[in-house]
This record gives C-alpha cells, sequence and structure tokens, in this order.
C-alpha cells in the first residue's frame, strides 16, 4: 500500500519529505513484525541483537563497548540488556584478565541453545518480506546503505 494511503495523507511537498515518512513509518512496520517474533522466545528485538552479537565472537568474548559499537540501535542500554540476558542465563560478565577495566560478555550453553531455536524459525518469519525479489531487496538494501552515506 502506498504511504499516502497508509497515513491518509493527499501527496507530500516532495519526493525527499515522502521517502523519508515511508522510511519512519516502515521502521516502525517491521518493529510491530519483529516484536511477537522475538516475544515468543522471552526476548526483545534488542536482546536479540546483542545475542547475535555475542555470538559471532563465540567462543571468545566480546566487550561492552564493542557490543555497543555493533548494535542496530546504538541508543540502546548495553549494561542493561546484558543485565535481563545473564539474569535468564544466555551470556556472562566477566572481568578481562588483561584489562581489568574492561567487561566481556560471553554466550552461555543456554543463549547458544536459544539462539538455535530461533534460527530454526527465522526463514519462515522471513517469507514475509519476499514480495520483494532477491534483485529488488539488494537495491533497497543499497539505496539505504546510500542514503546513510
Amino acid at each position: 500500500m502506498r504511504i499516502e494511503d497508509e497515513i491518509q495523507q493527499k501527496d507530500f511537498k516532495d519526493d525527499h519529505r515522502r521517502m523519508v515518512v515511508n522510511l519512519l513509518f516502515t521502521n516502525n512496520w517491521l518493529n510491530q513484525q519483529f516484536i511477537p517474533f522475538f516475544k515468543q522466545f522471552g526476548l526483545t528485538l534488542q536482546q536479540h541483537n546483542v545475542l547475535s552479537i555475542v555470538r559471532g565472537q563465540h567462543p571468545k568474548p566480546v566487550c561492552f563497548g564493542e557490543v555497543q559499537e555493533r548494535m542496530v540501535d546504538r541508543n540502546s542500554n548495553v549494561t542493561r540488556l546484558v543485565d535481563k540476558l545473564i539474569e535468564k542465563g544466555y551470556v556472562t560478565r566477566d572481568i578481562c584478565q588483561a584489562n581489568r577495566r574492561m567487561i566481556e560478555v560471553r554466550l552461555t550453553a543456554k543463549g547458544t541453545e536459544l539462539l538455535q531455536q530461533i534460527d530454526e524459525q527465522m526463514p519462515a518469519f522471513f517469507e514475509r518480506f519476499h514480495n520483494l525479489t532477491q534483485d529488488e531487496a539488494v537495491l533497497v538494501s543499497k539505496l539505504l546503505d546510500k542514503l546513510r552515506g
């Protein structure tokens, strides 16, 4: 559906404003798709992002600063997110032996198991985005990269 129809706006002053409103609306729509998917696993989108970052380094630990740098939502409170994941038993937090000022995060076996469960359901979840062809998906991604500079 066209953005004009979605938000019941007749037109925009220019195409760039239309694009920005469309991006903001689509971001919210995407969040509405992801929130219930991760909720079934007892996670938020941001918690899943942290787990994915930590898994990418597994079995090596990841420092808090690196997690923050790699987050999709860089305004997230990494300390709070990691604390919640520790409570759930998905990660551990330790002081770095080489640099005692740094905190390291490691994935637990329970965290690995949860991510495997999520991975099994991801392909079915992502089917809802296949109304774009692969070429269109690549083009959209390239245009978004270009927009961010």
